[in-house]
């Protein structure tokens, strides 16, 4: 059984009331969910908060989940909403963007031990739009694919794929750029 049927059957007994279900669910996906709030966050500790309250939205919305749909996405899809509802409640969209050089931590996508160290990565991403930033963590980092993608986001694959696409060339000149700078 694969790891998106196991989440299903997981979320099918959740329905049905499984609090060991939820627990299961919620162990599987929470250490992801909580590096991609991170990122959403520009490393802010508000991201635990955050993640509780993903959590809460797919306990509150348990009953409209639709059992054909994967769950991983479903889940990326509430967080991604969870932080614009409290973006924009709190007004600090700008203040958690301003810098996104300066994440303690970062994810790296297998791709990137090719591209550079750590550190030009880091510098190199914080190049790219914010747009673009996220379709290519959510693709290379945590393996969704354009259509998955498209579902979080609310645009279409085709545009999901530009966004990434653009997003790991922008990365890739970046690189460039401050390599030949070190030269």
């Amino acid at each position: 059984m694969s790891e998106e049927e196991q989440l299903r059957a997981l979320m099918i007994r959740y329905q049905g009331g499984s609090l060991e279900a939820f627990q299961e669910i919620y162990a599987h996906l929470a250490p992801a969910v909580r590096r991609y709030l991170f990122h959403l966050a520009g490393g802010s500790e508000i991201a635990d908060d955050l993640l509780q309250e993903t959590f809460l939205q797919m306990h509150r919305s348990r009953a409209a989940y639709n059992t054909s749909y994967a769950v991983r996405p479903w889940v990326f899809g509430l967080a991604r909403n969870v932080f614009l509802m409290n973006r924009r409640a709190a007004r600090r969209w700008a203040d958690l963007h301003e810098s996104r050089a300066e994440l303690p931590e970062f994810p790296v996508f297998p791709e990137a031990d090719r591209l550079g160290s750590r550190d030009e990565i880091r510098r190199g991403m914080s190049r790219l739009s914010a747009d673009q930033a996220e379709a290519l963590l959510l693709h290379h980092e945590w393996g969704f694919s354009f259509e998955e993608i498209a579902g979080i986001l609310g645009i279409s694959a085709a545009a999901a794929r530009a966004r990434a696409s653009r997003g790991m060339a922008d990365l890739r000149a970046a690189l460039s750029s401050l390599q030949r700078a070190r030269a």
